[in-house]
C-alpha cells in the first residue's frame, strides 16, 4: 500500500489507477528453498563490478557494450536464490530476445519466468501459480513485472536503465526504472542499475562502477561520411564487399515507411494528416499515406492539396525504401525490415531474430529497434543514417539521446573479428569527439544542465487536450491564472503543444520547473481539472 499510495500522489493519479497496476497476492503455500550453484564464473574486473553493487544500496553499473554485465546480474540472481530471495529483472520489450531468454534458463531453469504483455493468458496463470507456490525465484521482463506478487524480494535489476520505453505513456505516468529505486527503498532490496550509455541523471545521483572493455576478440573502424538526401554510394560499396565475405550488415536509419513526407515544391508544405499536426509517411506497398500518431491511411495523392500543384517530391528516407532499393541492387540476398511495422508479435521477433542467428538473413534494415541488446557475432558492418534528426529534436536530451542511440547501435559490430561502423551525419567533430569516451561526454553535459534541468532540477509537464480548441484555450487560460504567484515553481514553456493536433484533439501544453519535487507535487493536487494530464518527469516534449 506503501509503493501504491506513492504512484498515486508522485505521478498525479487515483489511487485506483495506482492499485490497477498490480496482480493481488494471494495464500502462498511455499515449497522447500533451493540451493543452486551456477557454472558462472567472473574476470577478476567483473569481480570488483559484483563486490562494488553488493556494498550499495542503488548503483549503476557502467559497462561496455560486450563488458559482461550480465554475467554479473546472473550471479547476483544466484545469491539472492541462496539467501531464500526473488529477484526483478526488469528490460526494455524489445530486449526480451530469445538470446536472453536461453542465457537464463540455461543458468536457472524453472526458477526463472518471462513476463510480458504478449504472454499468453494461460501462460501468465502458469507464471502466477509458480511465484505463488515459491517455485519462482526470478521474474525477468518488461516495466509490469514490478507489480507481480513476488515475495521477499531481495534485488531489482534495470537493465538498459536509460532506455525511454521504461516510461509509461497512459495514466499512470510512471518510471519503472524511478518506482523500482524506490521500492528497493521499502523493500529492503538492492537495486542494480545497468547501461553501456547511462542517463546523465543516474550517472550523477548514484554510485557507479565502470567496467570498461569487451570480452569479445574484435574491433571496429568508425568511418564518417556526410549527411545528405540520399545514400551515398560509399554505403553500397561497403555493403557489397561484406556480402562478398558472406557476413551480415545492419542498417539503421530513425524513420519508418519508405519516406517520411511528401512535400510540395512549389508551396513548401508537406502533406498533413487531417486529423493530427503532422506529416503523414509514405508506404509505397500500399500505396498510401499513413500518419504514425493515429494510423489514419489515404491514397498517396498526385496533386499537392494545398495549391494543387504536381510538384510533389518525397523526403527523408525510411526503412521500407531502403529495403526496397537493397533488394534490387542485391537479388540474391535476404534483407528484411526491422521496425514496428514489421516486428508486430513476439513471433515475428523470435523468428526474424533466429534467421539472423542463423545466418539465413543477410542484411536487417531498422530503427531504434536495432539499439536494444541483440548479441551476434558475425557483424562486420553497421550503417547509421539520419542521427542529425534526433540530434535537433527540440529537447534537452537531444545530445545524449543521439550519442547513446550511436554507441548502442554501433555497438552491435565487430563482436568477433574486424567491423566497421559508417555515420552519415553533418555533425562529425560531435560524435567523433565522444564516441571513444561517454563517461567524458556525461562530464561535459552537466554543467549544460546546471540551474535549467534534470539532474540538478525537477520537470513536470501539464498536457491540454479537447476536440474543440476553444475549450482547450479556456482550461490553458485557467491554468495560467492557477499558476500566478506560485512559489518555487518556474514556468519554462507555455501555448501550443509542438505537435498541436492528435487524433482530432488539439493539445496545448505547459512545463514547469523547480528545485522541489514536493513544490510541483503540491502544485499537481492544486491543478487537478478535466482535460489536463500531469507528467512527472516527463520524457516526451512533442
Amino acid at each position: 500500500m506503501k509503493i501504491i499510495k506513492f504512484i498515486s500522489q508522485y505521478y498525479s493519479c487515483s489511487l485506483g489507477d495506482a492499485t490497477k497496476l498490480f496482480i493481488p497476492f494471494k495464500e502462498q503455500t511455499p515449497t522447500g528453498t533451493q540451493e543452486i550453484e551456477t557454472e558462472i564464473e567472473l574476470s577478476t574486473e567483473q569481480q570488483k563490478a559484483y563486490d562494488f553493487v553488493l556494498t550499495h544500496k542503488t548503483s549503476l553499473l557502467f559497462g561496455d557494450t560486450g563488458s559482461g554485465k550480465t554475467e554479473i546480474y546472473m550471479k547476483f540472481f544466484e545469491k539472492m536464490i541462496n539467501e531464500g530471495k526473488s529477484s526483478i529483472f526488469l528490460m526494455p520489450e524489445i530486449s526480451l530476445t530469445p538470446q536472453m531468454q536461453k542465457r537464463l534458463k540455461n543458468h536457472f531453469g524453472d526458477l526463472v519466468e518471462i513476463w510480458h504483455s504478449k504472454v499468453s493468458k494461460k501462460k501468465k496463470e502458469k507464471i502466477l501459480e509458480g511465484i505463488r507456490s515459491g517455485d519462482v525465484k526470478i521474474i525477468a521482463g518488461a516495466r509490469s513485472s514490478l507489480f507481480l506478487p513476488l515475495e521477499n524480494i531481495g534485488l531489482i535489476v534495470v537493465d538498459e536503465e536509460h532506455d525511454d520505453s521504461y516510461k509509461a505513456s497512459n495514466r499512470p505516468r510512471y518510471h519503472a526504472r524511478d518506482t523500482a529505486i524506490y521500492m528497493g527503498q521499502v523493500l529492503g532490496a538492492k537495486v542494480l542499475l545497468g547501461s553501456a550509455t547511462p542517463s546523465l541523471t543516474s550517472y550523477h545521483k548514484f554510485p557507479h562502477f565502470r567496467l570498461l572493455g569487451t570480452f569479445f576478440e574484435g574491433s571496429k573502424k568508425m568511418n564518417f561520411i556526410p549527411e545528405s538526401a540520399e545514400i551515398a554510394p560509399i554505403v553500397y560499396e561497403e555493403v557489397e564487399k561484406v556480402l562478398a565475405q558472406n557476413s551480415q550488415a545492419i542498417i539503421f536509419l530513425p524513420t519508418r515507411a519508405n519516406y517520411k513526407y511528401l512535400t510540395c515544391f512549389k508551396c513548401g508544405k508537406y502533406v498533413e494528416c487531417p486529423f493530427c499536426s503532422v506529416g503523414m509517411s509514405i508506404h509505397l506497398e500500399r500505396n498510401a499515406l499513413r500518419c504514425h500518431y493515429c494510423n489514419y491511411l489515404e491514397r498517396i495523392p498526385k496533386v499537392c492539396p494545398t495549391c494543387c500543384s504536381e510538384s510533389l517530391k518525397s523526403n527523408r528516407i525510411g526503412t521500407a525504401q531502403v529495403t526496397h532499393e537493397l533488394t534490387e541492387m542485391f537479388p540474391d540476398k535476404c534483407i528484411v525490415k526491422f521496425d514496428r511495422d514489421e516486428i508486430t508479435t513476439e513471433t515475428k521477433l523470435k523468428k526474424v531474430l533466429k534467421s539472423f542467428n542463423d545466418k539465413e538473413i543477410d542484411i536487417l534494415v531498422g530503427t531504434q529497434m536495432l539499439s536494444k541488446g541483440h548479441d551476434y557475432h558475425d557483424i562486420k558492418l553497421v550503417v547509421i543514417l539520419g542521427i542529425d534528426t534526433i540530434l535537433a529534436m527540440a529537447d534537452f536530451r537531444a545530445r545524449e539521446r543521439a550519442l547513446s542511440l550511436l554507441l548502442q547501435v554501433a555497438g552491435r559490430a565487430g563482436r568477433k573479428g574486424e567491423g566497421k561502423v559508417l555515420i552519415q551525419t553533418s555533425n562529425r567533430e560531435f560524435f567523433e569527439h565522444y564516441i571513444n569516451d561517454y563517461e567524458l561526454f556525461l562530464k561535459d553535459e552537466l554543467p549544460y544542465r546546471r540551474d535549467l534541468y534534470p539532474p540538478y532540477k525537477k520537470l513536470m509537464k501539464f498536457l491540454v487536450s479537447h476536440k474543440n480548441k476553444y475549450k482547450a484555450k479556456e482550461t490553458l487560460e485557467q491554468l495560467q491564472l492557477m499558476l500566478e504567484n506560485v512559489k518555487d515553481v518556474d514556468v519554462v514553456g507555455f501555448g501550443e503543444a509542438p505537435i498541436n493536433k492528435i487524433a482530432n484533439k488539439f493539445r496545448f501544453q505547459v512545463l514547469l520547473r523547480s528545485s522541489s519535487a514536493k513544490a510541483l507535487l503540491e502544485l499537481a493536487q492544486k491543478c487537478k481539472i478535466p482535460n489536463v494530464e500531469i507528467d512527472i518527469d516527463p520524457v516526451s516534449f512533442s
